[in-house]
């Protein structure tokens, strides 16, 4: 990519070209486009909420698209007779005979309908056709053995797919569109899933240094999710103290410095780049990319409500701003090498707010719907 000068957001010309690059995905996307077909919904998601988070009218401009939406909604009855309903990414993959139902595109669709409507009462009685359905098709997605998640299930049954990954995004997934179902309560959750063993799964996966990620190595996006999840359940009381602070400890450490003894990296780590500053790395020894920024200091909000004394959140909206922003089309990049795409933005934008205070982490939607439904 030729790299372009990064302007300086929020600016009126700045956001004028990060509002149309967000709105030109949700016309007519080029041929070049056509195989995330299957992610149309992700598509979406990632538009709606990044139009919200800017304070865009979206639900008086795209109210109408809600039946479209629901189109996606599909289900599946299984051998026992149980009907599981759930959302697929795309309409070409509502095929007779075939159990397409997927937990993320799930989520995509509640929060994108969430968006678009103009009240609580108005979300509640759109979802509540489909609160049984999905409620059931969540149910099957855990598993037995250690009370992790799945995304998918098999094509021909509703047993958990023996080919999907399991890991805390699910996990995070699964208890975010319960919780946007009505789960409240830990009993609430309970009645639906098996939350002790989901509970024991989750600390599972907690790293000596502070952290959660599979292998023993933490990860930035995964501790968002486990964190969340923990909120979400109001269980975070569970993790020591210790632990806490040594997870607040980590992922302050992951905000990257062209400062100091951090130059004595230069041509010694190959994963070391000064024009870094202020960003967020995911893991150790990495670069910094535009993603994290807003896992990591979500993970932190989590964990303290001082977060924003101990992290240089003003060098890390400089990154976005003047790194990762392009210029010429609006968008975020994963850096300055990358072209803008829709899931960098998105998460961008979302650091952005979330710095401003005015941005739901747990549930990543913008503040201002949270507070308005009362979630």
């Amino acid at each position: 990519m030729v790299n372009v000068s990064r302007g300086n957001w929020p600016m009126d010309q700045g956001q004028r070209k990060l509002v149309k690059f967000l709105e030109r995905h949700l016309g007519l996307l080029p041929v070049t486009q056509e195989g995330n077909d299957v992610n149309k919904l992700a598509i979406v998601f990632y538009s709606l909420e990044s139009l919200s988070a800017l304070d865009e009218l979206v639900c008086k401009k795209y109210h109408p698209y809600k039946s479209w939406l629901l189109k996606h909604y599909t289900t599946w009855v299984d051998a026992d007779g149980r009907e599981l309903g759930g959302f697929v990414g795309s309409l070409n993959l509502v095929i007779p005979g075939v159990n397409s139902l997927s937990l993320a595109n799930t989520l995509f669709a509640l929060v994108c309908l969430l968006t678009l409507c103009e009240s609580y009462e108005e979300f509640e009685n759109t979802v509540a056709p489909l609160r049984k359905p999905i409620i059931k098709f969540i149910k099957c997605c855990q598993l037995k053995s250690n009370g992790a998640f799945v995304s998918v299930l098999n094509y021909q049954s509703s047993e958990p797919s023996p080919v999907d990954h399991h890991d805390l995004r699910f996990c995070y997934i699964a208890v975010s569109i319960l919780y946007l179902l009505g789960d409240r309560s830990i009993s609430d959750f309970q009645r639906h899933i098996n939350v002790g063993k989901l509970m024991e799964y989750i600390m599972a996966q907690r790293c000596d240094v502070g952290g959660f990620g599979e292998f023993g190595e933490p990860h930035a996006g995964y501790t968002s999710c486990a964190l969340s999840a923990l909120k979400l359940l109001g269980q975070l009381d569970q993790l020591p103290n210790t632990y806490k602070e040594e997870t607040i400890f980590w992922l302050l450490s992951r905000q990257t410095s062209g400062e100091g003894c951090e130059f004595l990296q230069e041509g010694k780590n190959e994963n070391y780049d000064a024009l870094d500053h202020g960003g967020f790395q995911g893991r150790e020894n990495k670069f910094a990319d535009t993603c994290y920024v807003f896992w990591c200091l979500n993970s932190l909000q989590c964990l303290t409500p001082e977060w924003t004394q101990f992290t240089r959140t003003d060098l890390a909206r400089s990154f976005l701003q003047s790194r990762t922003q392009n210029s010429v089309v609006g968008g975020f990049s994963k850096n300055d090498e990358d072209d803008p795409d829709l899931y960098h933005t998105c998460l961008a934008i979302a650091g952005l707010r979330l710095t401003e205070g005015k941005f739901n982490g747990e549930l990543c939607i913008p503040l201002a719907l949270s507070d308005k439904f009362r979630l």
